[in-house]
């Protein structure tokens, strides 16, 4: 038997559920943009993370995890270009501070350093992606590094509870 419910209902149900998942805001992005101290040098920058808050982060998270990538980077470089990872960061530590290295493991980026590496287009204006998911579980930091977002849903997923992605442009 099919059961169908009035549309204000379905409605209702729906914005509550929404009203419950995950969410990332950075005061280092403006308008779509992230601010000129997350670049590289060579872009007038300060190779300085961008500052994350996270909310509605769901019940039964152990931990977050960080990925900031950019996919605009494939056509020149041949890979999503990752410029920040980390995991096992404690599941209650939802505010980071701009250019803080939260508490977690730090894996290398696609530079081959541990932290996070600034912002630097080669070729104009790239779209990054800023990445938090909730885990279940710890991460074993020993086997991975510089995970793009789609090789973090790959190679997580299990534990995966939820994730948030903002997406801003730089410069």
């Amino acid at each position: 038997m099919i059961m169908k419910l009035p549309l204000a209902v379905a409605l209702s149900s729906a914005l509550a559920a929404s009203a419950l998942a995950m969410d990332i805001e950075s005061a280092s992005v403006t308008d779509g943009v992230f601010a000129k101290e997350s670049g590289c040098a060579d872009k007038g920058g300060s190779d300085r993370s961008p500052q994350i808050t996270v909310t509605g982060v769901p019940d039964g998270t152990q931990y977050l995890a960080i990925v900031l990538d950019d996919p605009d980077a494939k056509p020149l470089d041949g890979k999503t270009w990752v410029h920040w990872n980390v995991v096992n960061i404690p599941g209650d530590h939802t505010r980071i501070a701009a250019g803080e290295g939260p508490r977690g493991d730090v894996l290398e980026n696609s530079d081959e350093k541990k932290g996070f590496g600034g912002l630097c287009p080669e070729d104009g204006r790239h779209t990054y992606r800023l990445a938090v998911f909730a885990l279940g579980d710890i991460v074993d930091a020993g086997d991975f590094e510089e995970l793009t977002v789609e090789g973090f849903r790959d190679e997580f997923d299990d534990i995966i509870l939820d994730e948030a992605m903002l997406r801003a442009a730089f410069p």
